[in-house]
């Protein structure tokens, strides 16, 4: 999908190009005719822009405005879904609070936030080992993007993959916590599994043109998922699913997959389907005109989280996992996005921009209770 700003752009200057080369050949044309085309122009442009400052739906007036007074806005990367602990006491999440994106942890109450990372460099994608000893994260300390692993109060980091030809992201644990997948090389366009101590590694897939997607194991840790391709851990079984999918995640019993799939070409709405996991009996649950995305498994395999923006906004809904009730739970302005469910299921964390920024909040399930994670002890 074009960048509606790019486009004004490049279209600006080519009206400019345009009228140079006609005053250049046309000399027929009076200095005032070509004032009046460069009024013209100016005034278009004036529009345009004034147009999409003021339009809410094409979402740039906010970065436009950012861009103009100097400051830089949030964007939905700057901060991850926050990620429970296993025993679900603790929580750790990105943000931009200190200046640069860092690796934080906190109580689940919000109380206790702690920089785990603290280096000037970029410190993103946190993810839990199984036994919640221990946090994998992608840094960019050594100059490229590396996958380390830290303890969990942040003691202890490691570079794990020590790639000084490639940048290595998006690690993923294995569900018995003794292997990390992740994408890495050149154009990170190979899908690769290591021991969890950096040991052992194995490239799973050596086709360029397969979409990286994102990583999910199996819960038996016997196949991964990623785009629109399962492979077995020893690298073999490489096989496409027949649809799109933009996120994929397995139900916690293993024996389906809820994804999201687009109605037509790039940029058009989403909406999620859950299949086996074999890849057969695909069921569509969403049917609304909005984008539907992001879905989450509640522990139990019962409900399934996620964000919608059927009500005009950007939502966090819950369904059963048969796609009936469907129930708006977050009902705020602000953009609020990235479920995730407590291992306890009895609360989903979420981001929302509602405190002028993108930070983490909390809420029950059932929708009650909203409050901000990260902001409270400011």
């Amino acid at each position: 999908m074009s960048d509606p700003i790019s486009d004004l752009k490049h279209e600006l200057l080519a009206a400019a190009v345009r009228q140079q080369s006609h005053a250049a050949t046309g000399r027929e044309w009076t200095r005032t005719h070509s004032r009046r085309r460069w009024v013209i122009v100016a005034v278009a442009g004036l529009v345009l822009v004034g147009g999409l400052l003021a339009t809410p739906a094409l979402g740039i007036g906010e970065r436009l405005l950012s861009l103009i007074q100097g400051k830089r806005s949030a964007q939905p990367g700057d901060v991850q879904a926050p990620a429970w602990s296993r025993d679900g006491r603790t929580i750790v999440f990105v943000s931009w609070r200190d200046g640069n994106r860092e690796v934080y942890a906190m109580d689940a109450d919000g109380s206790g936030p702690r920089n785990l990372t603290q280096h000037p460099a970029r410190d993103v994608r946190p993810a839990w080992s199984p036994n919640g000893r221990r946090i994998a994260f992608v840094s960019l300390r050594d100059g490229n993007a590396e996958v380390y692993v830290m303890n969990a109060d942040g003691s202890g980091k490691r570079n794990l993959t020590r790639d000084r030809a490639g940048d290595d992201d998006y690690p993923t644990w294995s569900p018995d916590g003794r292997k990390i997948a992740f994408f890495g090389g050149r154009l990170q366009d190979s899908l690769y599994v290591m021991n969890a101590d950096g040991s052992g590694l194995r490239r799973l897939t050596r086709n360029p043109r397969i979409s990286r997607g994102q990583i999910v194991w199996s819960p038996d840790g016997r196949t991964i998922y990623f785009g629109r391709y399962l492979v077995s851990t020893d690298g073999s079984g490489l096989r496409m699913l027949p649809y799109i999918r933009l996120t994929a995640v397995w139900s916690p019993d293993g024996r389906r997959i809820a994804f999201t799939r687009l109605r037509g070409r790039t940029g058009s709405p989403t909406d999620i389907y859950v299949m086996n996991a074999d890849g057969s009996g695909t069921r569509r649950l969403t049917h609304n005109a909005g984008y539907n995305a992001e879905p989450a498994w509640s522990p139990d395999g019962r409900k399934i989280a996620f964000r919608s923006t059927r009500d005009g906004n950007r939502e966090i809904y819950v369904m059963n996992a048969d796609g009936s009730n469907q129930r708006n739970l977050t009902r705020n302005p602000a953009k609020d996005v990235r479920p995730s469910w407590s291992p306890d299921g009895r609360r989903i964390a979420f981001v929302s921009d509602r405190d002028g920024r993108l930070e983490a909040h909390v809420m029950n399930a059932d929708g009650s209770g909203q409050r901000s994670l990260t902001l409270q002890e400011r």
